[in-house]
């Protein structure tokens, strides 16, 4: 039976005085499983995944954040990064940094430091997360110098050398092509057999409802729902979440996964 290894309890957080970011949410993320968090613009989702990586201070939100069922908030930073790794959709350098050192950025909470030789097991999870994720001969050339799809790519690496056993991806894939894409739901689908478990923040909820195995639909910092995917794509939902679109929802003729389609039937 599958375990909840990341849980938020009535998580609640603020920017100043403006309306709660995070109103009360409670999710839990199962040991192996695959969550896609959707919902409109300014919804929490964000923040949702920066309060879950422990982005935030403890004294900011109320509520808690549970790792195996333990305070996450208990562990020091380094062990922390080594547990739940947030990857955002892009990097910018403020130095002149190559797309290898960006990955090797995450073996630092593993004590690896930059411009300097690596240890043969950075080295290694360095160039063995770069070549599954096909940016290994992108490592010479400078981030600023790269497309967003292939800094993408080199943020998708640098979670994977970082070893954390949760991956929060928010629009990580966003600007991948469409190669890239399926490379790297194949690479998910095959962590989350190794019981890596992963929340994916998704705009393009066709490209979420085909890899996720359970979805949250968040609205104005609340749950608005959540359950299976097929269960929540199927209870109109979506309608719900962006008003005014006439879609569809319909199983893939391929994959049986629920498909949002323009227009009305």
């Amino acid at each position: 039976m599958s375990k909840t290894i990341l849980g938020a309890y009535c998580l609640s957080f603020s920017y100043g005085h403006k309306r709660p970011a995070l109103d009360e949410i409670s999710i839990e993320l199962m040991q192996g499983g695959i969550m896609a968090l959707l919902g409109p613009n300014a919804s929490g989702k964000t923040t949702l995944l920066k309060a879950l990586a422990g982005l935030f201070p403890r004294n900011e939100f109320s509520g808690i954040v549970r790792y195996c069922g333990l305070d996450f908030f208990g562990y020091p930073h380094s062990e922390r990064a080594k547990r739940v790794v947030y990857v955002s959709q892009d990097m910018r350098a403020e130095f002149p940094l190559t797309a290898y050192d960006a990955v090797m950025m995450g073996r630092l909470c593993y004590g690896a430091r930059l411009f300097v030789h690596a240890s043969r097991a950075d080295h290694d999870a360095v160039q063995s997360a770069m070549e599954r994720c096909a940016c290994w001969e992108l490592r010479s050339r400078m981030i600023d110098a790269l497309s967003g799809g292939e800094r993408q790519l080199v943020l998708f690496a640098r979670a994977l050398a970082q070893g954390a056993r949760v991956l929060l991806l928010d629009e990580t894939l966003s600007r991948m092509d469409l190669h890239h894409q399926a490379m790297a739901g194949r690479i998910l689908r095959g962590l989350s057999a190794q019981g890596y478990s992963t929340v994916l923040v998704a705009h393009d909820v066709n490209l979420a409802s085909e890899w996720a195995d359970t979805c949250v639909m968040m609205q104005k910092g609340r749950v608005v729902a959540s359950g299976p995917v097929k269960e929540v794509f199927g209870a109109g939902h979506l309608g719900g979440l962006y008003p005014g679109a006439e879609i569809t929802v319909a199983p893939s003729p391929v994959s049986g996964a629920p498909k949002v389609y323009f227009g009305r039937r």
